[in-house]
């Protein structure tokens, strides 16, 4: 008769390797095996399985364990080959010998498709996305989520500053490479408000004219020398995806609504995504399980494409972090699935900016829909109008030249 063990005989430690594989790859793991007892664990196999079956049952030989030993084994974890984000398990589950445990995964492991990222324009080595929005909806608080994805260490990572309201911290144009060699730059901008880019500031944001560090009160007119002397490498600034932020409270305010509708109007061409904010005010439990939103979160969404004449697919729901001190897999997954579908859409701006010699016409962009709409939207295109910006009030010239990063 078999020998029973239980986790005060056997300890197995889990170490995921830090090398990221896409969504849908196989990844490794190392799994060390200790034996606490005083007699020889014997020869057998180690099988690793997950709760949704994202990881297919696999395993590998573990040789015979000495007494108060150890012993050491790679497993290529074998996965389904699912192409949504939502289909991974956060956990993998390993058995041996009658032991089982179950170690969590970091989603991190799972970004390795934005390594493959292959921008090919010498004047454009990277794709620009621009996080632009109302004052106060989240968007450097988003730019940290990012961040904390893309990180290999549990912590969380602040790096972009983050503020609210009347005291909101983003006054400066500031640009964020992604780390590890992703060819991705973050443009994090100050807030939309009625006395904000009236000025032609936003469209010579889209077009690269203004660097990093180009205050929100600085005129075009004050810089003209050193713009116009940098406009040859602006292809390297040009934005190729918009993520526009708004509170969900917006929806309720008729006069935000209505500037949210004309500047969204302003960068329709770029294919935005609309990102709905503090949506955890409207139902907490989408913190928990942000890939199965509530009946009131789906109405919110509705809510958000009736009244902006958005398609439904085309909006997200941010949740940031704000009291956890570490990364949770639920908040990275959501991010990481808005951060590809914003590097999707900047793919196809690309390459229709830049077409490749002999390269066919890019497919249509098409984003997979996670939850049914109850509404059914569409986006009809208006005539052009073109509308005369009120004179800027004068302001004042900086009294230190600023630095900018072109």
């Amino acid at each position: 008769m078999q020998k029973a063990y239980t986790t005060d005989d056997i300890q197995i430690d889990v170490v995921a390797h830090k090398q990221k594989v896409a969504v849908g790859e196989n990844f490794q793991e190392r799994i060390t095996i200790h034996n606490e007892t005083n007699s020889a664990l014997p020869a057998t196999r180690l099988v690793a399985t997950s709760p949704s079956g994202y990881v297919r049952k696999c395993g590998v030989q573990v040789p015979q364990v000495p007494p108060y030993k150890e012993v050491t084994v790679e497993l290529e974890v074998r996965v389904s080959p699912v192409v949504s984000v939502e289909q991974v398990d956060p956990v993998v589950t390993y058995s041996y010998h009658g032991v089982t445990i179950t170690s969590a995964v970091p989603m991190y492991i799972f970004t390795g498709k934005l390594n493959q990222l292959r921008p090919y324009h010498q004047s454009a080595p990277h794709y620009n996305i621009v996080l632009f929005g109302i004052a106060g909806a989240s968007k450097s608080s988003f730019m940290n989520s990012i961040l904390a994805l893309l990180s290999t260490e549990n912590q969380l990572v602040h790096r972009a500053a983050v503020g609210g309201g009347e005291h909101h911290n983003s006054r400066k144009l500031a640009k964020f490479d992604l780390d590890d060699g992703i060819p991705v730059t973050l443009w994090d901008t100050w807030g939309l408000t009625p006395t904000t880019y009236t000025s032609g500031d936003l469209q010579l944001l889209l077009d690269g004219d203004l660097p990093s560090g180009w205050d929100m009160d600085f005129v075009y007119d004050q810089f003209r020398e050193q713009l116009e002397r940098n406009a040859g490498t602006k292809d390297s600034r040009a934005q190729h995806a918009v993520l526009f932020f708004i509170p969900h409270s917006s929806l309720d305010k008729q006069d935000e609504t209505d500037l949210i509708k004309s500047t969204f109007d302003q960068v329709k061409h770029l294919n935005p995504i609309l990102l709905l904010t503090r949506a955890d005010e409207v139902d907490g439990s989408i913190r928990a399980a942000p890939h199965k939103p509530s009946a009131d979160i789906i109405e919110l969404k509705n809510q958000a494409s009736r009244v902006l004449n958005i398609p439904f697919n085309r909006i997200f729901t941010t949740i940031n972090y704000t009291t956890e001190k570490h990364k949770t897999f639920p908040i990275d997954r959501n991010t990481y699935e808005i951060l590809e579908t914003a590097i999707g859409i900047a793919e196809q701006n690309y390459i229709n900016k830049y077409p490749q010699p002999q390269q066919r016409r890019p497919v249509p962009q098409t984003t997979t829909t996670s939850h049914a709409s109850a509404s059914t939207s569409t986006t009809v295109s208006s005539p052009s109008v073109t509308s005369v910006a009120p004179a800027p009030k004068p302001k004042p010239v900086p009294k230190a030249a600023p630095v900018f990063s072109w």
